[in-house]
C-alpha cells in the first residue's frame, strides 16, 4: 500500500481520480444543454468559483471598482489587462497565450468547450458587479475556447444595485 513516503495517501488519490471523473461525466451532460439551463450551470459554477477565489486571493469586499481593477492586475489567475472605452464601458483581456484558465480544464478533467465561456462571462460580471456596485452586462468578445490567445469580455457598467 502507498504512504506519504512514498507518492501520498492512495485512497485520497482514488477519490480525486473518482471525482475527476465525475465532473468530467457531468460536464459532457452540461455541454449538451442549451439555453437557460445551460445559462443556470455556468452561473452556478461561476458564482461557487468567484467565492473560492475572493477567499484565496484575499479580495476585500470594501475595496471599489478602480482598487479592485488595480488588484486584478496581479491577483487573478491570469495577468489582466483592462482598457477604458467609455465611461461605463470596459474591455476586460485576461492573457493565457492560449490556455483556459479554468482549473478543470488545466487539470483535463473537463474538456474545453466555448460553451464553458458562458461561466467566464458570469465570473466577471459578479467580480465586477462586487465592486462597482452596480449592474454590469459582460459580453465574451473573444476566447482560448473560439481559437483566440486570450479571452476578452467587454463590459457596460448600469445601474447602481
Amino acid at each position: 500500500m502507498s504512504s506519504s513516503a512514498d507518492g501520498g495517501d492512495w485512497v485520497e488519490q482514488l477519490m480525486r481520480s473518482v471525482r475527476d471523473k465525475l465532473v468530467g461525466g457531468m460536464y459532457e451532460g452540461v455541454y449538451a444543454l442549451d439555453g437557460a439551463p445551460l445559462r443556470r450551470v455556468m452561473d452556478a459554477q461561476a458564482e461557487a468559483c468567484v467565492h473560492a477565489f475572493v477567499a484565496l486571493a484575499d479580495i476585500p469586499p470594501e475595496l471599489d471598482l478602480e482598487a479592485f481593477l488595480e488588484r486584478m492586475k496581479t491577483a487573478g489567475p491570469s495577468r489582466v489587462r483592462i482598457d477604458p472605452v467609455g465611461d461605463d464601458e470596459l474591455l476586460w483581456t485576461e492573457l493565457h497565450d492560449g490556455e483556459c484558465v479554468c482549473p478543470h480544464v488545466r487539470q483535463n478533467v473537463v474538456r474545453l468547450d466555448p460553451k464553458l465561456c458562458l461561466c467566464g462571462e458570469t465570473w466577471v460580471r459578479l467580480l465586477v458587479e462586487r465592486h462597482a456596485r452596480r449592474r454590469a452586462d459582460v459580453e465574451l468578445v473573444e476566447s482560448v475556447a473560439t481559437g483566440a490567445s486570450n479571452c476578452i469580455y467587454r463590459i457596460r457598467l448600469r445601474e447602481p444595485f
